[in-house]
């Protein structure tokens, strides 16, 4: 029997239930247990623990961040070290929107399944037990002496020790102290350290703190943008989709719905630092868009290219306005983005994007959740609509390839064939590269004749402008 458990970041964690004679086998833990990138959009970063951080796979990044604040990252106790600590949580907040460290999520359908050494993620509201005074001691290495966090998932109870030396900010203690009387939402990341024989599990934790509002990622937003907000902008375009409980919420509320459409087409984005050679995107779109789209409706095409920002920040715009004109239309955008998250990715990722048009909503959505399970690259998609000034602007404009059938049929335009001759090109390489993948029974050439048509009515102005140039 295969029962269904919590989601947290985009991935489904499964759990096998196995017999009660034969107990639980190595591979129902493993399946159980099975890990997703944690990441993390803070209101506020509470705790880092920077002597663990290095075990991280992006602890680097954090102890870049305490570098450039001016932090002593060898000495504890950041409440002693002044206006640092401060900059140093506005430094490290969107390091956590971008890591890629692997935790298993705590919920319901994992907490019977681990072990001590499990890197876990957690997001609860809870209470503050032996809430830290200031300044903050020494552990007593006793659970029940020092301070911790509590909360519970059915019927067992999680702990979450800290040293509070390592607390950012006095406001992070204060919080603490709040959470002593009533319960607070944290989310964060850990080590467990033990389960006991009543279930209870005890987490050493490596950073923890408290989860974005939308209302906070908007009054974000309206600070940083420099361009007016355009229309259709709504509070779910600045939820915390990298928040747990936003991700256990309903279908709809994760993928904005529209009304029923015949065709969809859609921008899809990726971490271009993680492509690992000259047409890997081509070919992981490929890959998945004949997995996705029946042999027998497939007339699509598809478009890719690195996503270029430069002109419009030197007209004046900032990531955030960038990424708002992208999602922002009336009526809305089919969207898996939100403004706050596009505007990190924009910031501090270098991104290529594919274009394809021609599918089915729901077609678009099974592309979505494939490409998000099985390209580590993916980050997330928009619907394209190329009437937009900033879809204009930064995408694709014409596509480069077409599937009808089990055909791929590679588009060229006068100009595009004129180059390859001129620079000497192997006008048949391309087709025979993608013939010895075997993702298509034909691969073909197919004039763009209307970019033809254009190239050539520009190419017969300049000739007679030039022709009716006064001589010197």
């Amino acid at each position: 029997m295969i029962q269904t458990g919590c989601i947290h970041g985009g991935i489904n964690i499964t759990t096998a239930a196995s017999s009660a004679d034969t107990g639980p086998t190595d591979e129902d833990l493993a399946e159980g247990l099975r890990k997703s990138t944690w990441r993390a959009r803070f209101s506020c970063v509470d705790f880092v623990n920077l002597p663990r951080i290095p075990m991280l796979s992006d602890g680097a990044a954090v102890l870049g961040a305490a570098r450039r604040a001016g932090l002593d990252v060898a000495a504890p106790l950041f409440l002693r070290q002044g206006l640092a600590a401060g900059l140093f949580v506005g430094l490290v907040k969107p390091v956590f929107e971008v890591w890629d460290t692997e935790a298993t999520a705590l919920c319901e359908s994992t907490i019977g399944q681990l072990r001590p050494g499990t890197m876990v993620s957690f997001e609860a509201r809870m209470r503050c037990r032996n809430a830290p005074k200031s300044p903050p001691k020494e552990l007593t290495g006793v659970l029940e002496q020092d301070p911790h966090l509590v909360f519970h998932i059915g019927e067992r109870s999680v702990l979450i020790s800290f040293d509070p030396r390592w607390l950012t900010t006095s406001t992070a203690s204060g919080t603490l102290h709040s959470a002593a009387r009533n319960p607070v939402e944290y989310s964060g990341l850990g080590l467990v350290r033990s389960v006991s024989e009543y279930g209870q599990i005890h987490v050493s934790a490596l950073v923890f703190g408290q989860p974005q509002t939308p209302a906070q990622s908007r009054f974000d937003y309206v600070k940083e943008s420099t361009l007016r907000s355009p229309a259709g902008l709504t509070e779910a375009d600045f939820r915390n989709e990298l928040a747990t409980s936003d991700q256990e919420a309903p279908r709809s509320a994760r993928l904005q719905e529209r009304k029923p459409v015949n065709r969809l087409d859609t921008a899809l984005f990726f971490d271009e630092d993680k492509l690992l050679f000259p047409g890997h995107l081509q070919r992981e779109v490929m890959t998945q868009l004949v997995r996705v789209v029946p042999e027998y409706r497939r007339d699509v095409g598809v478009a890719v290219a690195s996503l270029v920002v430069h002109s419009v920040l030197d007209r004046g715009a900032g990531p955030a306005d960038i990424a708002a004109h992208i999602l922002a239309r009336e009526p809305g955008l089919w969207k898996t983005f939100t403004v706050p998250g596009l505007t990190t990715l924009l910031g501090s990722v270098n991104l290529a994007v594919a274009t394809v048009t021609g599918m089915g909503q729901e077609q678009v959505r099974d592309l979505h959740e494939i490409m998000q399970a099985e390209v580590s690259s993916y980050l997330g998609s928009v619907e394209l609509d190329r009437s937009l000034p900033m879809h204009r602007r930064l995408l694709p404009g014409r596509d480069q390839f077409r599937v009808v059938g089990a055909e791929l049929r590679l588009k060229y335009s006068a100009e595009s064939r004129y180059i390859a001759q001129i620079n000497g090109d192997d006008l048949d390489e391309p087709l025979d590269e993608w013939r010895e993948r075997g993702l298509f029974r034909s691969v073909v050439r197919e004039e763009d004749v209307a970019q033809s048509a254009a190239e050539e009515q520009a190419a017969a102005s300049l000739l007679q402008a030039w022709r009716n140039a006064p001589s010197e």
